[in-house]
């Protein structure tokens, strides 16, 4: 099957017969009809019934309207996509984020971009709440703001992209734990807890769910951001909650990740001001829907072979990276 054939198929349904389409599309009738007619073959089908000089779409035709407009409307936009690349030659990016949202992430998907367009400078600020994050993006300081949802905005355009996982971390060496077991959050009463006192939104998410356990924290230390966590997490200190990409460098540095029950989970996206974003900005966030794909099916493959979610997670770190560094 060819994107001409499907081209042609809605041409005729839409311009009422394959004289109109002809005259549409500037094509001889005989080229549209021979067209469609190597389509129907390829598919096994008959797409219209033929009555005298007149068409009439089938079952089977109609059934294939939907999918074919889906299919040019995808071609159609990746020709956009690779148009505004062309496009994408100097220039910069103002990217907004939270302590909930992951810089770490952004940053990542910041190096894939600039792999990709290394003539475009990108500025990426951090705010101190979802609230601030969207005053900004509204002044226009920020094209783009990386936020958890929902947003306390109702004028700003929204792009869901995932879910953000917040995993338990726990010392190095921390004994009678079973990593491949998701650690229920009802018994965490008795282990000390680090806290961020500027992840905001994300500390609440965390008490609802401990209320519903009837777990009253036990918390040690509250620090100014994720990265003063990891540390006394690794230097035995407590227990912290941290987003995926950081349990895995904590990992990596040797403290035990673990998934919990219930999941701790919060949407996460994009803002934007109305309207059209500019072309820079439009491939970011293309970009990064596309690395977080990549990202979410690798882990998503390497948990149906048996691994567990923070296991699979830094596999599929460890692989992307690698493929970097090829490129």
């Amino acid at each position: 099957m060819e994107i001409r054939q499907l081209e042609y198929f809605l041409a005729v349904v839409e311009h009422g017969g394959v004289n109109r389409a002809s005259q549409h599309l500037h094509l001889a009738q005989a080229s549209i009809s021979q067209s469609i007619r190597q389509l129907e073959r390829e598919l096994k089908v008959s797409l219209f019934h033929r009555t005298g000089r007149n068409l009439v779409l089938s079952e089977a035709g109609h059934l294939l309207l939907e999918p074919a407009r889906k299919i040019l409307d995808d071609v159609l936009a990746a020709q956009d996509v690779m148009r505004s690349a062309r496009e994408l030659k100097v220039g910069s990016i103002t990217i907004g984020t939270m302590p909930e949202m992951s810089s770490e992430a952004v940053a990542s998907w910041s190096g894939s971009f600039t792999r990709l367009h290394p003539g475009i400078r990108i500025d990426l600020q951090e705010y101190s709440s979802a609230g601030q994050l969207c005053d900004e993006v509204l002044a226009g300081n920020c094209e783009l703001g990386f936020t958890t949802f929902p947003v306390p905005s109702d004028t700003l355009e929204t792009i869901e992209l995932a879910v953000q996982r917040l995993l338990l971390v726990l010392p190095p060496g921390t004994p009678d734990i079973d990593a491949d077991v998701a650690f229920r959050l009802g018994k965490l009463g008795d282990i000390p807890l680090i806290t961020s006192n500027s992840a905001v939104r994300e500390q609440d998410i965390v008490a609802t769910l401990l209320r519903r356990e009837s777990v009253s924290p036990r918390i040690v230390a509250q620090v100014p951001n994720r990265h003063a966590q990891m540390t006394l997490v690794l230097k035995g200190a407590g227990a912290a909650f941290l987003p995926l990409r950081m349990a895995i460098s904590a990992a990596r540095a040797g403290a035990i990740v673990l998934t919990t029950q219930p999941e701790v989970l919060t949407p996460f996206g994009v803002v934007h001001r109305a309207g059209r974003l500019g072309p820079a900005a439009r491939s970011f966030v293309i970009e990064s829907r596309s690395a977080l794909d990549r990202w979410n099916n690798r882990i998503a493959a390497l948990r149906d072979s048996g691994l567990s979610l923070p296991n699979a997670a830094l596999r599929a770190a460890e692989e992307l990276d690698n493929d970097h560094h090829v490129e």
